[in-house]
């Protein structure tokens, strides 16, 4: 299973945030008590910001790795599992049909928990800053990237100078 694929992004939708909370209770369903938190992340939980039509879910367990039975539950609901997929702590899997989504389980509260709630919560605070994440999004794609692996790497400087200002900046508080 390959992890790259083709992507395009979209104008924020609404609706984005109802298919979380619809994939979330399935989710939640299935797994039980294995669920200590879940959350909605990725550029679909912030308002205004263009985005790949992909729901991010990360979901927090005691620990890692998982057993089988907790990959079979997610298998169940339509995912295929991806394993790491270049994240160490992290095992990945994603949907595309009847709706996308991607669903990252790592252990609750980890560097990845941390990390990926403190960028959502930093853009969703700072719109200048989410605008500005918007159309550094925009401009890579009417480069002519379109595949998921060189987008997420065009990305990754910006997404990490957030997240040191978004550290420097709540550790002032």
């Amino acid at each position: 299973m390959e992890i790259n694929e083709k992507i395009h992004i979209e104008e924020y939708n609404p609706e984005w945030v109802k298919k979380y909370e619809y994939e979330k209770e399935q989710l939640c369903n299935a797994l039980g008590d294995m669920v200590l938190g879940i959350e909605h992340v990725g550029s679909t939980s912030i308002p205004g910001i263009w985005a790949k039509p992909i729901v991010d879910i990360m979901i927090g367990v005691k620990s890692l790795p998982l057993e089988k039975s907790l990959i079979d539950k997610v298998v169940e609901l339509g995912y295929e599992c991806l394993g790491e997929a270049g994240v160490s702590g992290r095992i990945y899997f994603r949907k595309r049909f009847p709706k996308a989504y991607n669903v990252h389980i790592t252990q609750f509260g980890n560097l990845i928990w941390k990390n990926n709630i403190l960028l959502r919560d930093y853009l969703r605070c700072n719109k200048d800053e989410a605008m500005r994440y918007s159309e550094l999004k925009k401009n890579i794609i009417s480069e002519g990237v379109n595949d998921l692996l060189e987008y997420s790497e065009r990305k990754a400087d910006f997404i990490n100078e957030i997240l040191k200002k978004a550290k420097y900046k709540w550790s002032q508080a």
